[in-house]
């Protein structure tokens, strides 16, 4: 399959109405001429992206959606592919906690298993066989974390749950390449979003990157059919400097400067 062409054709994406995704749905209108399906549970800010994203020429369509609940991920499916081809999908909504392990409660973990993991499994599953259907070589990106290449004390559920999508899109690369249908799966390091917005983070923040910044260069390895990849020439150095020590050590260092930024020092 060559590069992936999305002028004209029409893209879904999910965690649509802030941060990263919002920042990806504005250079696919502009710079890609895409069609959107916009998905996110805050259903004013995606009327107000959609207004903006069809003064670039292109056409919308918004999904209001809780993706942390069963019955709204298979809603999201049908709704997206009714009365239109759907040719690109990118899964990127999540959330995480940055904190000790246990002031996360079990309710709030099931709700980011959820999220993060659940609705991604049955959105691959129901997109990547439609994908295949349809014919047209399409593909789909998944948004995963640095936090699911390595271990991250302070974001233990967090990264649990980005190492299965690391693991789980990037076997499906390989059985859904030979069947027209590519997965792409992009690893960011911390980016400047709502998320990362608190307090907490504010030790942390002279490395988070400008969500513009990762949304282009994610979609440049949508684009090209990447399989896996890291935004960010900092990050990509730091992810092959870190296979050079012990994991164990290097996991130590960032818990210690995680640590640090929790106790506002």
């Amino acid at each position: 399959m060559g590069s992936m062409s999305f002028r004209g054709r029409w893209v879904v994406l999910t965690g649509a109405s802030a941060g990263l995704g919002r920042e990806m749905a504005k250079i696919l209108a502009r710079d890609y001429g895409a069609n959107l399906v916009l998905v996110a549970r805050r259903e004013n800010r995606l009327r107000e992206l959609a207004d903006e994203l069809e003064a670039f020429g292109v056409s919308t369509a918004v999904v209001s959606a809780d993706l942390a609940i069963e019955d709204d991920v298979q809603r999201v499916f049908d709704e997206s592919i009714a009365g239109r081809s759907i040719y690109g999908v990118i899964l990127n909504a999540g959330i995480t906690h940055f904190g000790h392990h246990d002031e996360l409660s079990f309710e709030a973990f099931k709700k980011m298993l959820a999220l993060n993991v659940t609705s991604s499994t049955q959105l691959m599953g129901l997109f990547s066989t439609y994908l295949e259907r349809e014919g047209e070589h399409g593909g789909m990106l998944i948004v995963s974390s640095l936090a699911g290449l390595t271990p991250v004390a302070y974001q233990a559920a967090y990264s649990g749950t980005k190492a299965f999508l690391v693991n789980y899109a990037c076997s499906l690369h390989h059985e859904m390449g030979k069947r027209g249908v590519s997965i792409t799966t992009v690893t960011p390091g911390g980016i400047a979003t709502e998320m990362t917005a608190g307090d907490r983070f504010d030790a942390l923040r002279k490395w988070l990157m400008p969500a513009d910044r990762c949304a282009a260069d994610c979609l440049q390895a949508f684009e090209k059919r990447l399989y896996l990849h890291t935004p960010g020439t900092m990050y990509r150095w730091g992810t092959k400097l870190t296979k050079l020590v012990p994991e164990r050590f290097f996991v130590g260092r960032v818990a210690a400067e995680y640590r640090k930024s929790l106790e506002g020092r």
